[in-house]
């Protein structure tokens, strides 16, 4: 190698020398503030987490004022998860009333902190919690309302159905033995020993009273059909038809092997016309 080219590679290893270190320190600060950002989390959101010290978030307090600045922020905390929780669950704070429902709230908070700071996910595990609860035995429907309000809930973030017209025109030429049709993100089954989806639409209704809900709870199981439409989110109960038919396709059946499992006098025709109006399906694909 001639002195030049020596030169040349001397003065390129002096570049990359610096900008690797240069890399070195970014990613270990990134990982830092990765830490504080948890450690500030666990702080918040989970009651039982030992308080953190202030050197370890590089808070800038002496030990009270920390202590005072992070129960403040815990309050604060508490009451956005609260809040979230209220917009989750309204037929079960409908049925429970808003005190009661509040309690509920800050019990669930501290057996089932937040591992998260979206508090989107916060309800996830309410609908289990409510089941372990002693003191809710009496009301064993409140459970899978939840599950409802829950799964109701998370419809809102489902992408839009994608049904086209070239989908339909395939129903219309295609053998149906060799299509089957793929439910809408936008749509959720949920099979109670409750009436559940009865019990969520009169919680809707200002003229319900406990005569109505009386009547109700003797129906018997249901399983609900939930969906999020052109005039937003609503819910009904399946028949049996209904539900052998949306069982079918959920478990990817052929459109021939649905329409056997719906039984006779099934009205494909009808249910197809409405499931394209409400957007339950996503589309049609070879099987």
């Amino acid at each position: 190698m001639n002195p030049s080219a020596r030169d040349a590679r001397a003065g390129d290893d002096a570049r990359e020398a610096p900008a690797g270190e240069a890399g070195a320190e970014c990613e270990r600060a990134l990982q830092t503030e990765m830490r504080r950002q948890q450690a500030l989390l666990r702080a918040l959101f989970d009651p039982r987490a030992a308080l953190p010290a202030a050197a370890e978030l590089r808070v800038d307090a002496s030990r009270l004022a920390w202590q005072a600045g992070l129960d403040a922020m815990r309050g604060n905390a508490r009451s956005h998860a609260e809040r979230a929780l209220l917009a989750q669950f309204p037929t079960l704070q409908a049925m429970l009333g808003e005190a009661q429902m509040r309690a509920l709230c800050a019990a669930y908070w501290r057996a089932r902190p937040p591992r998260a700071g979206d508090l989107a996910g916060i309800g996830a595990e309410l609908p289990d919690y409510l089941g372990r609860l002693r003191r809710l035995r009496a009301w064993p429907w409140l459970r899978d309302c939840a599950r409802l309000d829950w799964a109701v809930w998370q419809l809102q973030y489902a992408r839009p159905a994608r049904l086209g017209a070239q989908d339909l025109q395939a129903l219309a030429l295609h053998d149906p033995a060799r299509l089957r049709l793929r439910p809408a993100a936008g749509v959720s089954e949920l099979d109670s020993r409750w009436p559940v989806a009865r019990l969520w639409l009169l919680h809707r209704s200002p003229g319900a009273d406990g005569e109505a809900l009386r009547r109700a709870l003797e129906q018997g199981a249901q399983c609900a059909w939930a969906w999020r439409g052109p005039e937003g989110v609503q819910c009904e109960a399946l028949d049996a038809a209904q539900r052998r038919w949306v069982r079918a396709l959920r478990r990817g059946a052929s459109v021939a092997s649905a329409l056997r499992s719906a039984g006779p006098g099934w009205d494909f025709a009808a249910w197809l016309q409405r499931a394209v109006r409400e957007a339950w399906l996503d589309g049609v694909e070879a099987c």
